[in-house]
């Protein structure tokens, strides 16, 4: 009978308090106005009950899909997803929004946020995949190209050289790592993309300068001249410029 009694005092607490220690789901009291609604999801995400706030706002735009601030919360769902650090999901809200809604006054800020999320799911170590950059590239041209008088240009570039030149240095590791197990032939395209997407970042001369003797160690010494007289045009008092003129005259 003890045992019985233990048995049903067990099941009465589990089922007398099914939310216990669980967030109730986000609900409308149905009062709310759609200016009142709005806001309520904001406070949400400014208290950092962000999927409280993209339930909130998602519930939002289907009440009130003509509302005036429906483009508005497509953008807080972009931002909310941002702040929470999924970048690539706030990537691809922030890209539909500017899809779907192409006369926007907020495109500016939409693609310079998109720009960061790719920025931000790319790692920052060299030797790790950063698949992400390209795209961020992409998105701080377009605030930078297409919207130069925007408060967001100027950080957009700031930001558009930096991840271009991640991307460099990341073409001149794998690049130099080939050149070390002497992989020229996997090297050399390495250093070429290098010049031709990626000059003036600061690696041209060490790019150049491998690439020259990995022609030269290949036996290409036609191509190893032609990329050392680029150097002599562009870098005429620097060693390796030197280093690697005198060692084609020994060819």
């Amino acid at each position: 009978m003890k045992k019985l009694f233990t048995l049903f005092s067990i099941f009465y607490l589990l089922f007398s308090f099914p939310a216990c220690g669980k967030k109730r789901p986000f609900g409308f009291t149905g009062k709310e106005n759609e200016e009142q609604a709005f806001n309520k999801c904001v406070r949400l995400s400014s208290k950092k009950q962000f999927q409280e706030a993209v339930d909130c706002l998602e519930i939002f735009k289907s009440r009130y899909p003509d509302s005036k601030y429906s483009g508005e919360a497509e953008l807080r769902i972009a931002d909310t997803y941002f702040a929470k650090k999924e970048y690539l999901l706030s990537a691809e809200t922030y890209l539909l929004f500017a899809k779907l809604h192409p006369t926007s006054e907020k495109l500016d800020y939409t693609f310079y946020r998109a720009g960061l999320c790719y920025w931000h799911a790319a790692p920052k170590s060299v030797d790790r995949n950063q698949e992400n950059l390209p795209e961020a590239v992409d998105n701080f041209r377009t605030v930078v190209s297409q919207y130069s008088t925007s408060p967001y240009a100027k950080m957009a570039k700031v930001k558009y050289d930096e991840a271009r030149r991640r991307i460099a240095n990341r073409h001149y590791y794998i690049g130099k790592l080939y050149y070390r197990w002497g992989e020229y032939l996997a090297a050399i395209p390495r250093f070429k993309e290098i010049i031709d997407h990626y000059s003036h970042l600061g690696l041209d001369e060490e790019a150049l300068y491998f690439m020259a003797i990995s022609y030269n160690n290949l036996g290409k010494i036609e191509e190893a001249k032609v990329v050392a007289e680029l150097m002599k045009e562009e870098f005429p008092d620097s060693k390796r410029t030197k280093k690697i003129t005198n060692r084609l005259k020994k060819s």
